[in-house]
């Protein structure tokens, strides 16, 4: 008779350790205890999801007036589920700025204009993976704006300066962030400054 008990325990570590006890009772008893053992944990990709992309943009040009700099929409007639994975956002000066107008992430919809991107100038995680769906627009695409979902900060400087890189991440635990057929996300600055430059990019999957 073979009877055993076996516990995973699984942090946030790339290796952690599979710790099993056995009792075996082939004749008489024999108590085995391994600990210690490697459990490598390894995160995969959604298999419902068909690609996974992301867009850059850099030196992108400061506007003095309110300006769409960047944006991401889900085509009517798609057939796909667009899910917003992050964004990436620093700035660099070639002067002096004074404006402390962030750059602003909402939800939007009617997104048209502005300068479509070819989907070539988007990086595939897979390069086997489809050709992406969603729409990339620069140069003020217009758009209607829903609600605003993060704040990035502008560069302040007398001469010449920079921002460190802001990560706009998903928060872990409150699941998919989607963008149905018709909607998609806007980055968006107020007041703008014509001696900033913005480094933009935007992370996402289809399925």
């Amino acid at each position: 008779m073979v009877s055993y008990s076996q516990t995973v325990r699984v942090v946030n570590e790339p290796t952690d350790s599979l710790n099993v006890t056995g009792s075996f009772t082939p004749s008489g008893t024999q108590n085995v205890s391994v600990t210690g053992q490697p459990l490598t944990v390894t995160q995969v990709k959604d298999p419902s999801i068909d690609g996974v992309y992301v867009f850059s943009a850099d030196s992108i040009t400061g506007v003095a007036a309110a300006n769409n700099y960047l944006s991401i929409f889900n085509p009517v007639g798609s057939g796909k589920t667009v899910i917003f994975a992050g964004a990436f956002i620093s700035a660099t000066t070639a002067g002096s700025t004074t404006t402390t107008s962030p750059m602003r992430g909402y939800r939007a919809t009617l997104v048209s204009g502005g300068t479509l991107q070819a989907d070539s100038m988007s990086a595939k995680f897979i390069t086997s993976n489809p050709d992406p769906v969603a729409e990339i627009r620069v140069g003020n695409p217009a758009a209607t704006l829903d609600g605003a979902l993060f704040n990035s900060p502008p560069p302040l400087s007398a001469t010449q300066g920079g921002t460190a890189v802001h990560a706009v991440p998903v928060p872990g635990g409150t699941g998919p962030f989607i963008l149905a057929e018709g909607e998609g996300i806007v980055m968006r600055q107020e007041i703008g400054d014509v001696d900033i430059r913005w480094n933009l990019s935007i992370v996402w999957a289809e399925a």
